[in-house]
């Protein structure tokens, strides 16, 4: 990797955006969490952490104890190359994931501060602990009696969701790296047009509506309470895939069967939040699941009909995704329909389809003003996006793309 940048992560991630997942995630998996640097400082907030670990972090003996030893942990961690269950210096057992890009530690994953044993309670010894760190015994003695005791499967769960979290971190330093590197290598020699739709391409990309992840993350949390484990599981990890996909996915036109599988994991989550309230039908000519279509076409067209065409919706609302061959220009195309029976779109923000104005207006439908304008510029006008809309009965969205195998 490249000496000449700053590999740290207070320079490679958004620190405001960041803590919000990292206290929503933490708070819904209820496990401790905290990220910190490569000397084992805290990064980020300490999300969830145990009254026992709150109490040793307010010395500031105590919390240099525990940067110390959160550091020998994520050291530890990266000679294995893998994430660990270890003691901490306290006794209590902790997790540690390495935060790893190119071979290169940035940071690591910590927590879990819980006991597999009852009988390790008393071995933590409160008056040795009170006298090196200047706390009080008693509340030592109190705080000790609420660590909690669990299984071992619940400490491979913390594992698991430790290693998705330094994984999901990595991937977005990882980006940040390699646009940095292209901003300071490349952006001279790319040409004006191509350096416009790289990014109207990156802002779809790196745009995650923040009102879906937090409802998602609340879906998840409501299926903890519901359903247990197994279920809250896969939509982490649904969600895991989606981040992914959105993080990652450098092709600027991926298969449509790609996209679909990106989708689909988009609506697992969205099912959890709706219920049966929405149901979702689609319907692919299997001869066309290898055709490549522009990369994050479907899920913000799908994204606006429960957004804006479904917000209100209590009961039987429906989206529909065609696709399919067509000789509608006389061609060999692609057309995808997606059709909700929703609010409809007011006429106003139909016709501003026909220009590339106001793409930063946020009531203007952006999903589908950047789809429209990245269309037309790959293919030519003959292609993109047209709408048939009634205001409180449905919306239809039929794109169209030239068939295209690489």
């Amino acid at each position: 990797m490249n000496s000449e940048f700053d590999l740290l992560l207070e320079n490679l991630i958004d620190f405001n955006e960041f803590s919000k997942i990292q206290s929503e995630l933490s708070s819904i998996v209820s496990f401790s969490v905290v990220t910190v640097n490569t000397d084992g400082k805290p990064f980020s907030s300490l999300s969830n952490f145990s009254t026992f670990c709150q109490l040793i972090r307010s010395s500031d003996t105590g919390r240099q104890a525990c940067v110390s030893c959160d550091n020998y942990a994520l050291k530890h961690s990266l000679e294995l190359g893998h994430s660990i269950v270890y003691d901490c210096h306290c006794g209590l057992k902790d997790c540690a994931a390495p935060i790893i890009v190119n071979d290169v530690l940035l940071g690591g994953v910590l927590g879990g501060q819980v006991l597999v044993n009852e009988q390790d309670r008393e071995l933590i010894d409160t008056e040795k602990l009170a006298k090196q760190f200047h706390l009080c015994k008693e509340d030592l003695d109190r705080v000790v009696s609420e660590i909690p005791v669990v299984a071992e499967d619940y400490i491979q769960r913390c594992l698991r969701f430790y290693s998705f979290f330094a994984e999901y971190i990595a991937e977005k330093s990882y980006k940040t790296i390699i646009q940095q590197q292209l901003d300071r290598e490349t952006i001279e020699r790319i040409r004006q047009q191509q350096i416009a739709s790289a990014q109207t391409l990156k802002r779809i990309q790196a745009q995650m509506n923040p009102h879906f992840l937090f409802n998602a993350l609340n879906s998840i949390a409501r299926t903890a309470l519901l359903d247990g484990s197994e279920e809250t599981e896969q939509l982490i990890y649904d969600l895991s895939n989606y981040l992914r996909y959105t993080i990652k996915n450098t092709s600027d036109t991926p298969t449509i069967e790609e996209e679909l599988n990106n989708l689909n994991h988009y609506l697992n989550i969205q099912r959890a939040r709706f219920g049966d309230k929405i149901t979702c039908h689609i319907n692919v000519e299997d001869s066309i699941r290898n055709c490549h279509i522009p990369s994050m076409t479907l899920q913000p067209l799908v994204e606006n009909s429960f957004i804006h065409g479904l917000k209100d919706c209590m009961v039987n609302g429906i989206i529909k995704i065609d696709i399919t061959k067509t000789n509608k220009n006389h061609k060999n195309d692609i057309l995808i329909q997606i059709y909700d029976n929703g609010c409809g779109i007011s006429r106003n923000i139909i016709e501003l389809l026909q220009t590339e104005e106001n793409l930063d207006n946020p009531a203007s439908g952006l999903g589908l003003l950047n789809t429209q304008t990245r269309i037309k510029k790959m293919y030519g006008p003959e292609y993109g996006i047209t709408i048939d809309s009634e205001v409180y009965a449905y919306t239809k969205i039929d794109i169209l793309l030239p068939v295209t195998y690489h």
